[in-house]
């Protein structure tokens, strides 16, 4: 199989990723992922929608539900940036106090390396950026099913 860049499947990237400010609170998060039933992951973005972090749902939702999810299943493989046991109210909490590094594939990095950064992190989708670390888009990994098929069909 030829080496796949991720602009080779730029057709298939989702154009209107989910992003929301630092300052964003717990509920504009929420109302973000939730806004797109594919969306696995939203990213935090500075003034200049600059990518700064990432929040996967699955990690959004081990915070909001910390006190339900036994301990040995909060931590998330990437940096844990917060201390679940030290969260006083959901409601002082912003995008930055819970976001993640940020984790992103450039256009012109190939799939694999899309794959070695999602899977390395146990992340089901990753931003696109642009060379000034914009948002451009979102590669997930059903877009990336769907981008085999395609080449592998023809």
């Amino acid at each position: 199989m030829r080496l796949i860049r991720v602009d080779d499947i730029n057709n298939l990237i989702s154009k209107k990723a989910a992003t929301v400010r630092e300052s964003a609170n717990i509920f504009e998060i929420a109302e973000a992922m939730i806004e797109d039933p594919k969306t696995r992951s939203v990213y935090v973005v500075d003034g200049k929608n600059r990518l700064k972090g990432i929040i996967p749902v699955i990690y959004f939702v081990k915070v909001i539900f910390h006190e339900y999810v036994p301990d040995e299943y909060l931590y998330f493989k990437v940096m844990k940036p917060i201390e679940f046991d030290m969260i006083q109210s959901l409601d002082t909490l912003n995008a930055s106090d819970i976001m993640l590094n940020p984790i992103f594939v450039k256009s012109n990095e190939s799939l694999k390396t899309a794959f070695q950064r999602m899977f390395s992190s146990e992340l089901k989708e990753i931003p696109v950026v642009d060379e000034e670390m914009k948002v451009v888009g979102d590669l997930n990994i059903l877009e990336m099913i769907e981008a085999w098929l395609e080449i592998n069909k023809e």
